[in-house]
Order: C-alpha cells, then sequence, then structure tokens
C-alpha cells in the first residue's frame, strides 16, 4: 500500500509542479478568483484537471467581475467558461449574454450567445452575437453584425464595430446606417461619442429627412446640442432648391445655418442661383447675408430662349417679413414710390384734354430726313390687372433685397453699376445709388439715383432721378446727348423704345447724309419725348422755352460736341457674365442621386424587433 501510494505521487508530481510552477509566473492580478459560488467541484477529463462551478456564481479579475448560472473554470489555462445569465461588468461597461469565455491571460473575453448586450454607463445598448472584449484596455470589438440604441430610442447599425469604454466611444464600420429623430443616414465609417453625444461622420455620408436629402464626406453631429456640421464637397436637395459647399453648419434648435466656400444654391422655384464663399442664414425673422464674392444668377426663358441676368455686390442682404411687421413708415413709402411709378407725367402734362389747347403755342416741331421730330404718339405705361381675392395681408411676406458696395450686373441687353441697390415686394422697384450708370445696346444712362420698374422679370421702365444723362453712340467719336433733371426711359421687349426729359433739357443730336455724320443739332427746352424706332431716335417732340442751334461738324472743337457732364464710362461696362460671375455653374445632381437607396435597417429589425422606428 505504501509503495502504491508513492508510485501515484510521483506520477502526478511533475504536472502538479508544473502547474504550480505556471500560475507563480502569472503576476497575483492576472489570477482568476472565484469569490462566491453554491459549489465547486474538482473534475478530471483527458487527464486535465478542471473546476465545475454551480451558482450563481461570481469570478473576479483585475477590476472585472464575471457573473454566471455555471461555470467551467480551467485553473492551469486560466480560462473560465461562463454559462447562463453571465455578465461581464467594469466600472464603465456591462456584458450581458448566454455564454462568455473568459481568458484571463489575455484578459479577453469572447461573448457569444442568441443575444449579447452591451450597455454603457449613458444607457446606450449595443446588440449583437459577437462580441470580443479586452478587459484590460477596456475595448470591444463585434463582428457579423450588431446595433446600438440610445436612450431616445435613436440608434446606429453596422457590419461590425468598436467599442472605447474608457472614453465611452463607438466606431461604426461597413453598412452603417443611423435614424436620429427624423433624419436617416448611410454612411461607411462612423464614431459615436456617447458621453457627449456626438456622432462622428469618417467617410461619404448620405442623409435624408423628409423629402431633403444631403450628401458629404465627412461631419459630425453634437445630438445634445442638436448642431450639425458637414464638410468636403456637402451637397443638399430640397423640394426646390439644390445647395453645394465644402462646409456647412446647421443649428437645429434655431433653423440658423451658415455655409462656406464655393457656396452654390440653385432655386427652381424662384429661377435663381447664388454664389459665395459665406452664407449666413437666419431663421427668425428670415434672413440670407452673402458675403465674399456673392453674386446672384436670375434666368428666364421664353419661346425656348434663355436669358440670365447676373449680379454681383461686396455683399448681399435678403430678409422677408410678414406684412404685420413691417416698419408702417416704410409701406407707406413704397406706396407712395409704387403709384408715382406708375405715372407718366409727359401725358398728364401735355397731353391731358385741358392741356391741348394751350400747347398750340408751346410745342416745337423740327423735321429731318434722319431724324423725323414732325409728330409724336405718346405711349402709356403697360398696366397689369390683377383679380382681387381674399388675403390676410398680415400674413404676407414681403421680401428685401439690398446690396452694397461695388454692385455690377449683367444681361444681354442690360448691363449697370452702382454702390448699392434695393428693392422690396412691397413696390417691386430695384433702387440703384451712388453713381448708379445703366447701358443698353449703344446707349448709356446715368444719373444721382436709378429707379427700374419689371413686368415679371422683364425691363419696363427706368426713372432716372437728378442729374439725369443719356448718351447714344453715333460712331467712335459722337455721341447723341440728352441732359435733364430727371429723365424717364421705357421699354418694349427689352429695347429702349421711348424716353421723356423733364426739367430744363439739353439735347445734341447729329445728323447723318449719305450715311456720313455732318451737322449737330443743339436745343435747350423744358421738356421733351423721344421715340426710338430700330435703335435710333425716330421721333422727337419739344415742349416750352425751346432754343435750337445747328453747327456743322466740320471742325467743330470737341468740347462743343459734349454736354456739360458727358462721361462715358465704357471701362465700367461689364462686358460679359464673367465680369460679374466668374463662378462654373454646377449641373443639377438631382435626377441622379433619386437613384440613392434609403437605409433598410436590417440589424435594428434583427436586434430591436419589437422597437417602433
Amino acid at each position: 500500500m505504501y509503495r502504491r501510494l508513492i508510485t501515484i505521487l510521483l506520477s502526478i508530481l511533475p504536472s502538479f509542479l508544473f502547474s504550480q510552477q505556471q500560475q507563480v509566473q502569472r503576476p497575483e492580478k492576472s489570477l482568476i478568483r472565484l469569490i462566491d459560488a453554491k459549489s465547486a467541484v474538482l473534475t478530471t477529463l483527458m487527464g486535465r484537471e478542471y473546476r465545475e462551478i454551480k451558482g450563481p456564481a461570481q469570478f473576479l479579475h483585475d477590476n472585472t467581475l464575471i457573473l454566471c448560472d455555471s461555470a467551467v473554470w480551467d485553473t492551469q489555462a486560466n480560462i473560465v467558461d461562463a454559462i447562463g445569465h453571465v455578465k461581464i461588468i467594469q466600472k464603465n461597461t456591462t456584458l450581458f449574454s448566454d455564454n462568455i469565455k473568459y481568458l484571463a491571460d489575455q484578459s479577453l473575453a469572447q461573448v457569444r450567445g442568441n443575444l449579447v448586450e452591451l450597455v454603457d454607463n449613458e444607457g446606450s445598448r449595443l446588440r449583437t452575437n459577437f462580441i470580443d472584449y479586452f478587459t484590460k484596455d477596456s475595448i470591444g470589438m463585434f463582428y457579423n453584425g450588431g446595433c446600438l440604441m440610445n436612450k431616445d430610442s435613436s440608434f446606429i447599425e453596422s457590419s461590425n464595430g468598436y467599442y472605447y469604454a474608457k472614453e465611452d466611444r463607438f466606431l461604426f464600420q461597413m453598412k452603417v446606417e443611423m435614424q436620429s429623430d427624423t433624419v436617416l443616414m448611410k454612411t461607411d465609417s462612423l464614431a459615436y461619442l456617447a458621453r457627449e453625444n456626438r456622432a462622428v461622420f469618417l467617410t461619404k455620408t448620405l442623409a435624408w429627412q423628409g423629402d431633403g436629402f444631403l450628401m458629404a464626406k465627412g461631419g459630425w453631429y453634437d445630438r445634445k446640442n442638436e448642431y450639425i456640421h458637414f464638410s468636403n464637397d456637402v451637397y443638399i436637395k430640397t423640394k426646390n432648391n439644390e445647395i453645394w459647399a465644402r462646409e456647412i453648419d446647421f443649428d437645429r434648435k434655431t433653423g440658423n445655418a451658415r455655409l462656406e466656400y464655393d457656396v452654390q444654391v440653385l432655386d427652381t422655384a424662384q429661377s435663381a442661383i447664388i454664389f459665395a464663399d459665406r452664407v449666413n442664414y437666419t431663421s427668425k425673422p428670415e434672413s440670407i447675408v452673402l458675403e465674399k464674392k456673392p453674386s446672384i444668377a436670375l434666368y428666364t426663358e421664353e419661346n425656348e430662349v434663355r436669358d440670365t441676368l447676373f449680379f454681383a455686390a461686396d455683399t448681399i442682404i435678403y430678409q422677408t417679413k410678414l406684412h404685420k411687421d413691417v416698419d408702417s413708415s416704410v409701406i407707406a413709402v413704397s406706396k407712395q414710390r409704387k403709384d408715382l411709378s406708375k405715372r407718366d407725367p409727359i401725358t398728364e402734362i401735355y397731353y391731358s384734354s385741358k392741356a391741348k389747347a394751350s400747347l398750340l403755342n408751346k410745342t416745337n416741331s423740327d423735321t429731318n430726313a434722319v431724324k423725323n421730330y414732325d409728330s409724336i404718339q405718346v405711349a402709356k405705361i403697360d398696366t397689369v390687372t390683377v383679380d382681387t381675392v381674399a388675403v390676410n395681408i398680415d400674413t404676407v411676406k414681403v421680401k428685401f433685397l439690398t446690396a452694397f458696395k461695388n454692385v455690377k450686373f449683367y444681361r444681354s441687353n442690360l448691363q449697370g453699376v452702382c454702390d448699392s441697390l434695393q428693392f422690396n415686394s412691397l413696390d417691386s422697384l430695384i433702387r440703384l445709388y451712388k453713381e448708379p450708370i445703366l447701358w443698353n445696346e449703344n446707349k448709356q444712362l446715368s444719373a444721382d439715383s436709378i429707379q427700374i420698374i419689371l413686368s415679371g422679370r422683364k425691363l419696363k421702365k427706368a426713372e432716372l432721378n437728378s442729374s439725369a444723362f443719356v448718351a447714344m453712340q453715333e460712331d467712335s467719336s459722337h455721341y447723341d446727348q440728352v441732359k435733364s433733371a430727371d429723365i424717364i426711359i421705357f421699354f418694349d421687349d427689352g429695347k429702349l423704345s421711348r424716353f421723356d426729359a423733364l426739367g430744363s433739357a439739353s439735347v445734341l443730336f447729329f445728323f447723318e447724309e449719305d450715311s456720313v455724320l455732318t451737322t449737330m443739332n443743339e436745343k435747350e427746352c423744358k421738356a421733351l419725348s423721344a421715340t426710338m424706332l430700330n435703335n435710333k431716335i425716330h421721333r422727337v417732340r419739344y415742349f416750352e422755352n425751346i432754343k435750337s442751334n445747328a453747327y456743322p461738324l466740320f471742325k467743330l472743337p470737341d468740347n462743343k460736341q459734349k454736354l456739360k457732364g458727358f462721361n462715358w464710362a465704357d471701362e465700367k461696362r461689364p462686358k460679359n457674365r464673367h465680369d460679374v460671375c466668374n463662378r462654373t455653374i454646377k449641373s443639377s445632381q438631382a435626377s441622379t442621386l433619386e437613384m440613392a437607396e434609403k437605409p433598410l435597417f436590417t440589424q435594428f429589425g434583427i436586434y430591436f424587433p419589437k422597437t417602433k422606428k
């Protein structure tokens, strides 16, 4: 018996000593400790000892607590196979699963089960079937699909991902899809900072909200403050707009937005394109401020022919206000201005039925083979009949447009410059201030201020107020000129059809014989009215205090051929649209991006099947 006992001891002693040696070599904190269980039974399988643990049981390894119903503990390999209602608890994280294989030497929990759930301190729940969790660094890796649900029911899913417990940060990779409130998103790489409630988009991202669509190559969403930033070639599609920019910031709480660098807005409802390198949008009251080389293109199409007005300034401000919020003095002045713009002073003063008899001795007509002054048919301004509809005027939106510094615009039949410009929809008049100049074909129009009247988007009338001057180029060195206190210009299909000079009018007209200019006619009068035909003066009627002189051009000094104040400013005239806006117009992407597939949320359906989207 004694000899047999010695034999058994000698046979098991080497393995026992080896096991003790291995355990001694491990640092104390790397050992797994069983701190609670109903029973622990030592068993041997294939010559290897295991401990069968019946629970509820608790193990402790370093800073990690493992709870389970039962376990198989390989003390030699320092491995625990935990089974049934398994939990791994660390400071910031709790893992739930059916079973977990815990490899203490690697500080690795291989978490598997029908449903694996990781819960962080913020209450976010990540569900999957496969997580490898490194307890030493508190880093988890999931794969083969997973979905994160936040306390507010927003969620993110992907094929693979990582969790960094110390920073409470998630990284989602491959087929990433996200829903937050009414916003749906797709990307290939997304970081979610749970503590800050911030999502960071690391690669190309697509987003949908209602009818709106967004595409960008990067950005972030601060969900706590409801603030969104997108960068790197941002594109947005709404019901009536397409927007491009390198960077966009949007405050969902206020509705305010900021767009920067190569901004372009295609507004199909207004038939307009906006360009700038900085756009600030304020929602209440609604305001758009365009800065850093801003410009606007307004396009029209008639008889399948498109024409575009390009407009630029140093700063452009667009605002809308409810009628009830507009200052009463602004409403009153606008109404007065609109009423005055409808008047035709020449007709009222000189062609009214009461005035006809007294005009017989006050008017003068000249006749010439080239410029025929024998009579005039004074045209009346077109009027537009509007059907009256019962509306609440307080709910009507009033539009305001203001442009500051270096204002210039170009259209095929009209060009212009000035220092500042104003417009509002109360009177629908465009007002140009500080050295404004207009050009129409061979004609230059200038005054202290100019007021433009449109019908639809067609030029109908221009009022040159104070120090008005009209110059019409006849050849490289001769210009027909009209100078007056005020001049009113009428247009028909974009062409100057008539002009009236009111108040101390001075005139220089050049006449030709056999296609050669030979004579200059100089006139002064109180007022005049002229009609145009084929881009030339056709008929002129002079009124009151008429003085007239004619001079042969032969040896006529140049200073006699110019009225005081004449300044042909052709160097300021925009020659083409690139002088106003040299930006490349982007092609619409609406039709191609309609094919973009919205998120399907496959992982959400697997891991949160009873949760409503």
